[in-house]
């Protein structure tokens, strides 16, 4: 009988089963006062990780964090910005390692649309778009990049969008500015893979959101008739995907968009 090959040795279950633990880490999400940032934020916290809110309204910030504290346990904290702006983002991350020591996990989530034909927009809407989304997510990797490298661990999601893949009327800036954020994470992941520090998007579809919510009801009707599942994501369904690109159950897992968009992409 051949011998058998040491990488076959399976895992113990207790191994398997903290494979999502996040005790002990620290995740910084921005955007995370409401909407899909809060969700996930609340989510890394439940699998213990503790949890910096940056949002661009302190009392949004100040109430999620406070809300994940008194539900998890957990030790958060609220700080704002606007994720555009150097010095706001700087003194964002200084507040958070003066409380936590360290960031582990990097949520680039802060985002907005404007909605128009694309030779309607004026450069500062456009610019708006770029700024937040393109911009925002550059500042702060370019913030805790460092201390991700010296400690040789660390995951950074930057959540993108299916609109980053795919045409879309009247959403020409944002979709440019998500498809940024997927070939950002790209490029950042070869550049980060040598010290250990992983890089991902999460590229949801129509989800049920204060953006989405904007859309009159014969948009809405035409996203549920044409997405396979029938419905509306739900912010909550965030919750598995980020905290597994988080965690070490994907620690073989860089570069790569994870889809989550009830089928529309497939057809």
């Amino acid at each position: 009988m051949a011998a058998r090959h040491p990488s076959a040795a399976l895992p113990s279950p207790d191994e398997v089963r903290g494979l999502n633990n996040l005790t002990g880490k620290v995740a910084l999400v921005t955007g995370g006062g409401s909407g899909l940032g809060r969700a996930m934020a609340w989510a890394l916290a439940c699998h213990g990780a503790n949890i910096a809110i940056v949002d661009r309204d302190g009392s949004t910030a100040a109430a999620c964090a406070a809300e994940i504290a008194n539900g998890t346990g957990r030790r958060s904290m609220s700080a704002v910005a606007e994720v555009s702006n150097e010095a706001e983002v700087e003194r964002a991350v200084e507040a958070a390692v003066a409380e936590f020591g360290r960031v582990d996990i990097l949520i680039n989530n802060a985002g907005h649309n404007i909605r128009k034909p694309m030779l309607e927009f004026t450069c500062e809407e456009f610019d708006s778009l770029y700024n937040v989304h393109v911009r925002g997510t550059f500042l702060f990797c370019r913030a805790l990049g460092p201390q991700m490298q010296k400690r040789k661990t660390g995951s950074i999601i930057n959540i993108a969008s299916i609109l980053g893949q795919v045409g879309a009327r009247n959403v020409a800036p944002y979709a440019a500015a998500k498809a940024s954020l997927a070939q950002l994470a790209r490029v950042l992941a070869l550049e980060m893979a040598p010290f250990g520090v992983r890089v991902n998007a999460i590229a949801p579809g129509y989800i049920d959101a204060p953006l989405t919510r904007q859309h009159a009801p014969d948009v809405r009707k035409h996203i549920i008739d044409h997405t396979p599942l029938g419905r509306f994501g739900e912010a909550n369904e965030l919750i598995g995907p980020v905290v597994f690109l988080a965690s070490d159950a994907s620690s073989f897992v860089t570069g790569t968009t994870l889809v989550i968009d009830g089928g529309w992409t497939a057809q």
